[in-house]
């Protein structure tokens, strides 16, 4: 599956006391009318990086997994995953130029 994420870090001390990096990856949770009476949050997964591209753009960032362990990691926080969901045309949240500002923060 391709998922959208992105790496993140937290900073921390280590049991050292020195400062530490430590990275994980935070899936991408997105806004849908699960039962037409609101928005609930879910995670995509999409069975091709063609497809991920087509919905959500090319400046998309995104992880390659198996779908139990994204299930699982999402299950913990009522979230469910939707496979190749259907997303409006131009509903792009990540741009060029994003990407280029995120990596100056993470450096």
């Amino acid at each position: 599956m391709f998922v959208p994420a992105h790496p993140r870090y937290a900073d921390v001390t280590g049991a050292d006391g020195r400062p530490a990096r430590v990275p994980f990856i935070a899936y991408e949770l997105f806004g849908h009318p699960m039962d037409g009476t609101g928005s609930e949050a879910v995670a995509f997964a999409f069975t091709t990086r063609d497809r991920l591209v087509a919905a959500l753009g090319m400046a998309q960032p995104w992880v390659a997994t198996s779908i139990g362990p994204l299930a699982e990691a999402v299950a913990e926080h009522d979230v469910t995953v939707l496979l190749d969901p259907l997303v409006a045309p131009g509903h792009h949240n990540w741009q060029p130029d994003d990407l280029a500002a995120y990596a100056r923060e993470v450096r």
